[in-house]
Order: C-alpha cells, then structure tokens, then sequence
C-alpha cells in the first residue's frame, strides 16, 4: 500500500514539474515566474517518501521534458532544477536548521549552475554563458542606437567588461536567492499540507554573522588597491556580494522600525520591497545595513 501510494504521488508531481518546466519555456513572462516552481514538486516528494522516490519522479520529469523540448531541455530540467528540489528536500526531511539548509542549497545551487554550463559546453561546444552576454551586449547597443549622441554617452564595452567581471557575484546571489525563495514558498505550502519545515527567525530581527562584515571590508580594500589586476576582481565580486546582503540587513532595519506604526504585514511588505527597488534608495538600505551592523540600531543584538 506504501509502495502504492508513493508510486501514485511521485507519477502526479513528475507531472507538475514537467508542466511547470515547460510553461517556462513557452509561456512569457509567467513561464519565468513558474520556473521557480519547479524544484518543489520534487522537494515535497522527497520530503514525504525518501531520496529514491524523489530521484525517480525528477528522472521521469527530466525524461518527459527531453521527449517535448529536446535535450539541453532535459538535462536543464534535471541539473538546474530537480537537483536542487531533491537536495532541498532532504535536509529538511533530516532535521536541518534554516541557516544550514539555506547553506548547503546556496552551494548545490551553484554547483548545479556550474555543472550545466559545463555540460552544455560538452554537447553544443558553445560557452552558454558567452553566448547569453554577446546577445546582451548586441541588445544594448541596439537599445542605445534610439538615443542621441551614441546612447547619451553610454560605453557598452565599459558595461559589458563589468558585467564579465561580475559574473562569479552574479551565479552566487542567483543561486542564493532561488534557495531562499523555494525555501519560503516551501514552507507556506507545507503549513497548508502539515509539513513541517525549519522554523526561520522573524524578518525584523535578521542579523548577518560577522564574517559577512569582514568580508565587505575586505572587498572595498581590494577593490581601492588592487584596480584592475586579479585581486581587484575578486574584491568587485565580493563587494557586490557583501552589499546585495546588507541590503537585506537595511531592509530587515526599515521593516522593524515601520512596523511600530504600521500593523499590516502586508503593506509593511510592500513599501519595504518598494523602497528596496529602486536604485538610489536601495544603496541607502545597503549603507543602513552596514551601519545597523556596527551600532545595533535596533538594540536587539545578542538577544
């Protein structure tokens, strides 16, 4: 009965990540949305059942996908996705705290990324990465074309160059924040299937662990003395790294304090989210970070 049942739900969430994956691909704008969506069929069924009926249900996905969209489909559906779902699933289903999981599924996040690209470089004997920057770069000297004056000064080659540079930056907040988000939209659904998940501390009290601080000072002196040699690089990406999470530390602050005036979550959400969009006001959250780090102005520290 087990092994029937198990059997029945692997065949039913194979089939939604196979319908998730392929919304994503031919369905625009909420096809991206949904791809979010695709590690957690597989999560749940891992989470419920055990690793070998999670491993089957991804491989069934991957091989329904591969027979609709072709291979580099299949192996996308599998390593960018399903791996992560399986990963995820479970050091949950092992007990797991928040930060360990969110952790160890950073890393499986970018090892999947890294391990696509290769193996996509293996079959096409084309760079992914490369082509996805050549057409970037063509698309923004085309956008620049309607602006007078060669784009209003713009220097595409300057921007591309910087985009190269911060591509290591790039892949770890990717993959930081489709962990985190599988994570959250994993634990509201498992309230609603009585699945326990790790519990996560409030919003209004996240602190980043010192190393983080260390490492955005590291950064910027790397980044003032290194210029453009191999240390300035590597002090570029950790500099983008170090501010994107302090910028979560400022909106954390922002959303303490506004919480003593407004009572609704919900719109406490939304102003917070909008102040942490738009440019100008997001650098400001990421310096309130930093200084929230140094001065503990909300006086929570070490409670």
């Amino acid at each position: 009965m087990r092994q029937a049942r198990s059997t029945v739900e692997g065949a039913f969430l194979a089939a939604l990540t196979v319908i998730f994956y392929l919304s994503s691909i031919y369905i625009p704008v909420l096809g991206f949305l949904l791809s979010f969506l695709c590690p957690l069929p597989i999560m749940f069924l891992t989470i419920r059942w055990d690793m070998k009926a999670g491993l089957l249900a991804a491989l069934v996905a991957s091989f329904i996908v591969f027979i609709f969209a072709g291979a580099i489909s299949a192996l996308t559906c599998f390593v960018g996705f399903t791996f992560l779902g399986l990963i995820m699933g479970l050091t949950i289903k092992r007990g797991y705290n928040f930060i360990e999981v969110i952790g160890i599924n950073t890393l499986v996040s970018i090892s999947s990324k890294l391990l696509l690209i290769g193996l996509v470089f293996l079959i096409m004997g084309q760079n992914p990465l490369s082509e996805t920057l050549s057409f970037l770069e063509e698309g923004l000297k085309k956008g620049l074309s309607f602006f007078p004056q060669e784009g209003g000064g713009i220097d595409v080659e300057m921007i591309a160059s910087f985009i190269h540079m911060v591509l290591p930056a790039a892949v770890f907040i990717a993959s930081l924040f489709d962990t985190v988000l599988n994570f959250i939209l994993g634990s509201w659904i498992g309230k609603r299937l009585d699945i326990k998940f790790p519990p996560f501390p409030p919003f209004e009290n996240l602190q980043l662990p010192r190393s983080i601080f260390w490492a955005f000072a590291l950064g910027w002196l790397f980044v003032l003395f290194g210029g453009a040699t191999f240390w300035g690089k590597i002090g570029l990406n950790l500099r983008m790294v170090t501010q994107v999470l302090f910028l979560v530390q400022g909106a954390s602050v922002v959303y303490y304090f506004l919480g003593k005036y407004i009572r609704s979550r919900f719109w406490l959400t939304i102003i917070v989210v909008f102040v942490a969009l738009q440019p100008l006001l997001s650098t400001i959250l990421s310096w309130v970070g930093v200084f929230d780090f140094c001065f503990d102005l909300r006086k929570i520290r070490g409670k």
